[in-house]
């Protein structure tokens, strides 16, 4: 029951991350980011049976490693308004800026997809195989979750019963 729990807040506050963002900025989205990795944490700790030592661990790691990724994806909402900037209907697009922006969104791409090689590697040192794949598909899930309901198709979560 416990874990439903966790799981349904995990999911309720990942859903209203999305509109935060939009609505009241930055701060507010930052404090909904911290109270979703807190409960993303708090049921990883648990689903992982992970000693207190390892989930002081792998926090720091994921913060670390979520923190670089921001930074990423801030890079990329840049270059793509660049890039939509050049391809304004009946102005002619600068191919200079156009290649030097596809080519830093590519690479750019390419860092965001090698961070979560990095992150993995660094949890390596302290959880098992087994704990590394249970953490990333949690993790997986959690994300194609906040992603549907940022898109709107999410159905209200399940209850599942014991």
């Amino acid at each position: 029951m416990r874990s439903t729990t966790l799981t349904l807040t995990v999911l309720l506050l990942a859903g209203a991350a999305a509109p935060a963002v939009a609505q009241d900025g930055p701060p507010r989205a930052a404090q909904m980011r911290d109270r979703i990795e807190q409960a993303f944490l708090q049921r990883t700790k648990e689903e992982l049976r992970l000693t207190d030592e390892q989930t002081e661990r792998m926090r720091s790691v994921v913060v670390a490693w979520g923190e670089k990724r921001r930074v990423l994806e801030d890079e990329e909402r840049a270059l793509r308004r660049t890039i939509d900037g050049e391809l304004r209907p009946g102005v002619a697009a600068d191919a200079a800026v156009l290649t030097r922006s596809i080519d830093a969104l590519t690479a750019n791409r390419v860092a965001y997809a090698q961070s979560f090689q990095g992150e993995m590697q660094e949890l390596a040192a302290f959880l098992s195989p087994v704990q590394r794949a249970q953490f990333l598909m949690l993790r997986d899930r959690l994300l194609m979750r906040v992603r549907e309901m940022q898109q709107g198709r999410a159905a209200p979560p399940a209850v599942r019963r014991p």
